[in-house]
């Protein structure tokens, strides 16, 4: 079964490689309404996937943000045995992107993110999630932003680290 969601999210990966090849410029495309992961494999790097992260257990915020484009929140679960934390927009406006960043050696500068391009306007939206440590050095972030990362946007649309 495990092999056989990996092979749907391979495909599905490759798929979502094709169209952003074939993308028309901004000014006439469709926006996607998609998660684009800067992650390749759930399997080899740590990360749960948002599937995964849903269906976490003892779920809580570890800490949040209010932005003028939704609320950002950087989140923290268990899915199967491991804690594991995640980003999440809440009624974001359409165009931003969620961001979820991932420190691993202290530097507070990432060394990882999982990236949904382009948000839909409103509801909930989440990141995949990568395992939390008791390592002071490993730390999350999360923001929306119309950037590729949160260290390209101001604090006003970005949480603290976590």
């Amino acid at each position: 079964m495990r092999k056989r969601i990996l092979g749907v999210l391979a495909t599905a990966a490759v798929f979502a490689g094709v169209v952003a090849a074939n993308a028309t410029p901004a000014s006439t495309a469709t926006p996607a309404t998609t998660p684009v992961s800067t992650t390749t494999s759930t399997t080899d790097t740590g990360w749960i996937t948002q599937a995964e992260v849903h269906g976490s257990t003892n779920t809580a915020i570890a800490v949040d943000k209010v932005t003028p484009a939704g609320t950002v929140q950087v989140r923290h679960g268990i899915h199967a045995g491991k804690q594991h934390g995640w980003g999440r927009a809440v009624n974001p406006k359409e165009g931003y992107n969620l961001v979820f960043e991932v420190d691993l050696d202290g530097d507070r500068r990432p060394e990882k993110q999982w990236t949904w391009s382009y948000l839909p306007e409103g509801g909930l939206r989440w990141t995949g999630g990568y395992p939390t440590s008791s390592s002071s050095d490993r730390a999350f972030r999360a923001c929306i932003t119309r950037h590729n990362s949160c260290s390209q946007t101001t604090s006003d649309y970005r949480t603290a680290w976590w």
